[in-house]
Order: structure tokens, then C-alpha cells, then sequence
């Protein structure tokens, strides 16, 4: 092999189950959405039209940043992504194969 590629772990169905599993039952998380590698919803606790437009909106904001932080550094790459607005949330985590959208509950000990 002329490139030195590292092999992305696979993915299976029990993988995204038990991701799923975990990251809903955390307190405050209201929805979960799973996405495959091509960006497309595979698990939700949102219905699927409304997963598919959350997924897209989050997906844009995603390629953006990761364009933006390429012209800082080539060779970085995106760990997670926090979007907060005074009462919600929202984390975006990608792995190789997929990436995880939480919306949560944003409650901290400083508000008045």
C-alpha cells in the first residue's frame, strides 16, 4: 500500500445501540441522534423528518468549522463541537464511523 492509511474500526449495530443507550440515559439529555458516516440518521429519539433536518443543519455547521480550523492547522481535526444557548445544549462528537447528536438541558450553578 503506497499510503500509509490507519484502518478505521468498524462500527457494528450492537456499537451504536450501546452508544445510544448510554448517552440517553444521562441526565438532562433530552434527544439523541446517531449518524452514519455519510451523515444520515441511523438511530434517533427525534421522529426521522425531524432527525434528518437537525442532522443536516448540525452537519453544515460541522463542515464549516472543520474548513475554518483547516486554514489554522491542516493536520488538527475535530474532538466536539458545544453549541449553548441559555436553556439548551447541543454537542456534536464524531468518531470514524459515526457521530453522536445531543441536545440537553443546559442548567448550570451560576445562573441567577
Amino acid at each position: 500500500m503506497f499510503l500509509d492509511t490507519p484502518k478505521k474500526p468498524i462500527r457494528t449495530l450492537r456499537y451504536v445501540e450501546k452508544a445510544f443507550e448510554e448517552v440517553k440515559l444521562r441526565k438532562n439529555v433530552r434527544d439523541v441522534v446517531i449518524l452514519n458516516d455519510t451523515g444520515h440518521p441511523v438511530k434517533s429519539t427525534m421522529d426521522q423528518d425531524e432527525a434528518v433536518q437537525f442532522a443536516g443543519l448540525f452537519q453544515a455547521i460541522r463542515g464549516r468549522l472543520e474548513r475554518g480550523m483547516s486554514k489554522i492547522d491542516p493536520t488538527d481535526e475535530l474532538l466536539m463541537l458545544r453549541v449553548r444557548t441559555k436553556t439548551n445544549e447541543v454537542l456534536l462528537v464524531p468518531d470514524s464511523k459515526i457521530t453522536i447528536l445531543v441536545v440537553q438541558n443546559a442548567h448550570d450553578n451560576f445562573e441567577k
